[in-house]
C-alpha cells in the first residue's frame, strides 16, 4: 500500500451513528477481527477478547440499559450534546462488537498503578482503531462506544455474561452506514459537519523545540470546544 492510499483509508474511517439493516457476512467480521489481534501492545500483552453480537435483542438490551445509565450520569451536565452519543443507537447496526480487556495482563507493564493503567488503555485503543480501519477497507462504518466502568459496564456484562476478572472497554458498532438516515436529523447533520473538521497540521507540528508562538490561550481552547468539538454544540 502507497501512502496517498493509507491516508485515504484514514480518512474514510468515520464516526456514523445510524446503520443500514444490510447484513454483515460472517467471513468479513473474522477479517476484521484477524486484523484487530494484529494490534500493537504493551509487552506483546494483547489483552483483547471479542464478543460478536448479532441477535437484535441482545442488541437492543445492551443499548436501552447502557442509555438508561448514561441518561442518569449526564444530568449533571446539561450542555452535553446528546445526539453525539453512539450507545443510544448501537441496536441498529447489524453486528456490535463488545471489545473485552483483560486487566491481569497489566502484570507484563512496569511496575507503577498509574503507568500500568494507560498502557492497558492504549492497547485496547490500539486494537480498536485497527477494527476500525480493517472495518472501512470493507466500505464499513463504526463509532467509538466508550464504556469503561460503573454501572454502564455491569449492564452489559449481566446481559452477556461477562466474567467480573474483564473489563468492558468499548463496543464497536459495524454495518453500512445510513447516511440518510443521519441528515433526516438535524443534531446529527452538525455533528457529521463538525466531525469533518480538522485543525492544520502547521498548527500541531513543532521542530526542534516547542515554539510558543502556537500555544494555545485557556479563552481558545474554550472557543475551540464550543466551535469544532461534536459533544459541546451551543443550543439554537
Amino acid at each position: 500500500m502507497n501512502y496517498e492510499s493509507f491516508l485515504e483509508l484514514v480518512k474514510q474511517r468515520r464516526t456514523i451513528r445510524r446503520f443500514k439493516a444490510e447484513p454483515i457476512p460472517r467471513e468479513t467480521v473474522e477479517k476484521i477481527l484477524e486484523a484487530a489481534r494484529y494490534a500493537p501492545s504493551g509487552a506483546n500483552s494483547q489483552p483483547w477478547e471479542f464478543i460478536v453480537v448479532e441477535d437484535p435483542v441482545t442488541k437492543k438490551v445492551i443499548s436501552k440499559n447502557i442509555a438508561k445509565k448514561i441518561k442518569e450520569r449526564l444530568e449533571n451536565d446539561p450542555t452535553f450534546n446528546r445526539k453525539a452519543i453512539v450507545q443510544f443507537h448501537l441496536f441498529t447496526a447489524p453486528v456490535i462488537i463488545v471489545v473485552l480487556g483483560d486487566p491481569r495482563l497489566k502484570d507484563a507493564y512496569p511496575v507503577g498503578k498509574v503507568l500500568r493503567n494507560v498502557l492497558f488503555r492504549q492497547s485496547l485503543s490500539n486494537c480498536i482503531y485497527t477494527i476500525q480501519l480493517a472495518a472501512a477497507c470493507f466500505g464499513l462504518a463504526t463509532a467509538w462506544a466508550t464504556i469503561q466502568g460503573g454501572p454502564v459496564e455491569m449492564e452489559v456484562k449481566k446481559v452477556l455474561g461477562i466474567p467480573d476478572r474483564y473489563t468492558v472497554d468499548h463496543i464497536v458498532p459495524l454495518g453500512y452506514p445510513d447516511e440518510e438516515a443521519e441528515d433526516r436529523q438535524l443534531g446529527l447533520r452538525l455533528v457529521k459537519e463538525r466531525a469533518r473538521f480538522r485543525r492544520q497540521l502547521k498548527e500541531m507540528v513543532h521542530y526542534e523545540y516547542y515554539h510558543m508562538g502556537k500555544f494555545r490561550s485557556d479563552e481558545e481552547i474554550r472557543e475551540f470546544i464550543w466551535s469544532n468539538t461534536v459533544t459541546r454544540i451551543p443550543s439554537s
